[in-house]
């Protein structure tokens, strides 16, 4: 059971922490994931699949890949971002998030989608609209059947508990 306070995960070498969706402005079908990456391998490792809620995600370019012995913190206090630009559900509601990590495998959570106020205010997606896709700059993952890592190359294993 998740208390909403951040869930837990870990598939190989992959430590998910702390995960939780903030939603955008009010009126907005946007939100953000505040998480923090950490990579305990000795080899670097990258993020290749992202979904939340169904819908696809958008990561801030260059921030995908995670360099051994080492953290990456997305939505809070970074530079680098987790978005979704098509959320349909309520602040209060459990949405399923999957990471799919090149190496490590997929991590499947669910994660509380809060509002933007207290401990969130100030956190909204960037950019605050879905970027056109280009060349040198475009979204590093978005769902697919093929791009979708396989859990057996790695099992993701949620915390029960909740920092």
């Amino acid at each position: 059971m998740n208390s909403g306070n951040g869930v837990q995960a870990t598939v190989g070498a992959i430590k998910v922490q702390n995960a939780t969706l903030v939603a955008g402005p009010d009126g907005t079908t946007t939100a953000t994931l505040t998480v923090r990456i950490v990579n305990t391998g000795q080899t670097p490792d990258a993020l290749v699949y992202a979904v939340i809620a169904n819908g696809p995600a958008y990561v801030t370019p260059g921030s995908e890949t995670f360099a051994p012995n080492a953290s990456v913190s997305f939505g809070f206090d970074s530079q680098n971002w987790i978005n979704t630009y098509t959320l349909k559900s309520a602040t209060g509601t459990y949405v399923p998030v999957e990471l799919g990590f090149k190496d490590a495998g997929l991590v499947k959570i669910s994660v509380l989608v809060v509002p933007p106020v207290g401990y969130y205010k100030g956190i909204s997606p960037h950019p605050a609209t879905l970027p056109s896709a280009t060349p040198s700059q475009s979204p590093v993952v978005m769902p697919s059947e093929s791009a979708a890592p396989s859990e057996a190359a790695g099992a993701s294993s949620p915390s029960p508990t909740a920092s």
